[in-house]
């Protein structure tokens, strides 16, 4: 794979240098353990020596302090990156370098989806977490499996006879589906292969926020094509 956005994440991880005393207070009564990093956080959590509701009780704290500080949604992430890795290892089984890396960044889309809007009363939550992670990769699999272009197979499937993916970007754009940044940011990142992480870069924005923010716009872009809303021919005409 030319680009690894679960290993960016593990690297942004184990870059973080975060105030952990809360998770610390959580840990206090029920283990002797003193992590001093995120890393060894991970590890007590994932040795089994911690009773299910002390690990609910943690990830309460870091969910909470992620969906408020993006230092905390990276760590989010880390901390579950070795259960997002065993997910992706199957996910990623017989595609091609693009695909798995669409797979990969889809789970982490939706991972970031899931820490803001799950209910965290709710029990297990790293599995909670996992689950939307894996289900949108699941998504992403299926879409590579049975098209290859993200942006312009769609068209396969929808009422429009010449897919060229930059006039579809244009007309969805004019029909207000995406903004004129969103459809820059699919046709680098979809046409153009751009890594995402570069883009990110360049525009002075964490990968995360950007690569939900792809992953929203495609899917109205995706559902506005199948519906007919957005074509290539309409912005062809126009620009006639």
């Amino acid at each position: 794979m030319r680009h690894d956005p679960l290993r960016a994440a593990e690297h942004e991880f184990l870059r973080l240098e975060l105030d952990t005393d809360d998770l610390l207070r959580e840990l206090a009564p029920f283990t002797d353990a003193r992590p001093d990093t995120l890393l060894e956080l991970r590890e007590l959590l994932l040795s089994g020596s911690l009773a299910r509701q002390v690990r609910d009780s943690v990830w309460r704290t870091v969910i909470e302090s992620a969906r408020v500080r993006e230092e905390w949604m990276v760590a989010a992430i880390g901390l579950a990156m070795p259960a997002l890795r065993a997910c992706a290892a199957r996910m990623c089984v017989g595609l091609d370098a693009r695909a798995a890396e669409d797979v990969q960044e889809e789970m982490l889309a939706g991972f970031i989806a899931a820490v803001h809007e799950v209910d965290t009363s709710w029990c297990r939550l790293p599995w909670v977490l996992r689950c939307r992670a894996s289900r949108w990769g699941l998504r992403a699999r299926k879409e590579a499996l049975a098209v290859p272009t993200a942006v312009a197979e769609p068209l396969a499937n929808g009422p429009v006879p010449t897919g060229n993916p930059d006039l579809v970007l244009e007309d969805a754009v004019r029909q207000g589906v995406i903004s004129k940044a969103d459809a820059d940011l699919i046709g680098r990142t979809r046409l153009d292969r751009v890594p995402l992480t570069d883009v990110a870069r360049e525009r002075g924005t964490a990968y995360w926020q950007l690569a939900k923010r792809r992953s929203r716009a495609e899917r109205r872009l995706t559902d506005a094509v199948r519906s007919g809303l957005v074509t290539a021919r309409l912005s062809a005409l126009s620009a006639a």
